[in-house]
């Protein structure tokens, strides 16, 4: 057990959280952009699920199921 510190042993823990933080603080960036896309997917997914209702003139339906097709 350390019965002392050093000036230089503060600077390493200091340094050793900033790393940390840095890495974390990437980690969350890139979540954040993988969050992004999906985002964006979803939304162009909806807006061509409104088209085909409103070209198809389906309406009435909160929910459009969809079946799969058997090969």
């Amino acid at each position: 057990m350390w019965t002392e510190f050093t000036r230089a042993d503060i600077e390493r823990v200091k340094l050793q959280l900033e790393t940390r933080r840095s890495e974390m603080l990437a980690r969350h960036a890139a979540e954040l952009a993988g969050l992004d896309i999906e985002e964006a997917e979803l939304t162009i997914l909806e807006e061509a699920i409104e088209g085909l209702v409103r070209k198809f003139n389906i309406g009435g339906a909160e929910v459009v199921k969809l079946k799969a097709v058997a090969s």
